[in-house]
């Protein structure tokens, strides 16, 4: 038990003092009587003592106490507390590196992946989406937004429309970018999602981890592609082949992908596995929006009970106040 003005029970201490005085003013009343008229004498006279009214006094003191504690607000037992949270913020990243054209995903990678991309677009209607291009670096392609077109519109339909972003695959500052497009309120829920065959050359997996971790956002990784080695498609036909002539292959690297995701808290999924998305993504969000609340409330709080001292207040008052017209 608790109390949210406890400084307050110091008002306890009127109890004694009310009763001292109740005594106090009883016995002066004797006192007059006494020198007024003999007590020998008072049956002749027909005079009757005041009754002492204990009983009724003691009502009076009991109930001055449950009042006191009812204005400190008297607490036990726990209840849920209910803190809103901000909006709910995903941002999408989407790999677009050479590899991502291989044919292994029908009818390939990156379609495969982008026509998951359009789905969850269509189907989180009241989810607010960023998207992120990537490959050798990163780019912000829109900001979160709701307009569902305009989401629409800036995904890559292939691995050559976006010349400017470097050639290769990299997690350097893939993470920064997608903190930078979420809000930084503590109550914002945070999620990303990225699609992508994996093979990051610069080993910037643990980077990216504290990156996320500190900036309290879970990751979602979709493997696109498959166990087996592909050969890399290029724009005017032929494959891409390396500096001595090699033809140079591809294949679903998950290692990386599957630490990213556990490490912060997410989860690492094989697309060519997964039926529909969209439902993971919600159950994700709303895990995340519950936690926030918790943590911002605690949990749980106190449930204040002073309406039961002052109910019990108000009914001794009122039988105090009864017995002490009769006398007692």
């Amino acid at each position: 038990m608790g109390f949210q003005r406890p400084f307050l029970l110091l008002l306890i201490l009127l109890a004694p003092l009310y009763w001292w005085l109740r005594i106090k003013w009883s016995n002066s009343e004797m006192r007059l009587l006494r020198v007024f008229v003999r007590p020998v004498l008072w049956d002749r006279v027909r005079i009757h003592p005041p009754p002492d009214r204990t009983f009724s006094l003691f009502l009076w003191v009991t109930g001055l106490v449950f009042s006191i504690v009812a204005l400190s607000g008297p607490t036990w037992g726990r209840s849920s507390a209910i803190t809103s949270t901000g909006g709910k913020n995903l941002v999408i990243a989407l790999d677009i590196s050479q590899s991502m054209s291989s044919l292994d995903e029908a009818p390939s990678r990156i379609v495969r992946a982008n026509a998951e991309i359009r789905r969850l677009i269509e189907e989180l209607d009241d989810v607010r989406i960023a998207l992120v291009i990537f490959s050798g670096s990163s780019r912000l392609a829109s900001p979160l937004t709701l307009d569902r077109e305009f989401l629409l519109s800036r995904l890559p339909d292939n691995t050559w429309s976006n010349s400017d972003i470097a050639r290769g695959t990299q997690l350097g500052n893939l993470v920064d970018i997608m903190v930078s497009a979420l809000p930084e309120m503590d109550l914002e829920t945070r999620l990303g999602i990225i699609f992508t065959d994996g093979g990051f050359h610069d080993f910037a997996t643990a980077s990216a981890i504290e990156t996320a971790t500190a900036n309290n956002m879970r990751l979602i990784t979709l493997g696109v592609g498959g166990p087996v080695e592909m050969t890399i498609p290029l724009e005017n036909g032929g494959v891409l082949l390396d500096a001595s002539g090699d033809t140079v292959r591809t294949v679903l690297e998950e290692e990386s992908l599957r630490e990213l995701a556990l490490e912060t808290g997410g989860i690492y999924l094989p697309l060519s596995q997964t039926d529909d998305l969209a439902p993971i993504v919600q159950v994700f969000l709303e895990h995340i929006s519950d936690e926030n609340s918790e943590r911002a409330s605690g949990g749980s709080t106190s449930t204040r009970r002073y309406q039961y001292f002052l109910a019990a207040a108000l009914i001794l008052f009122s039988l105090a106040t009864i017995l002490e017209r009769r006398g007692k």
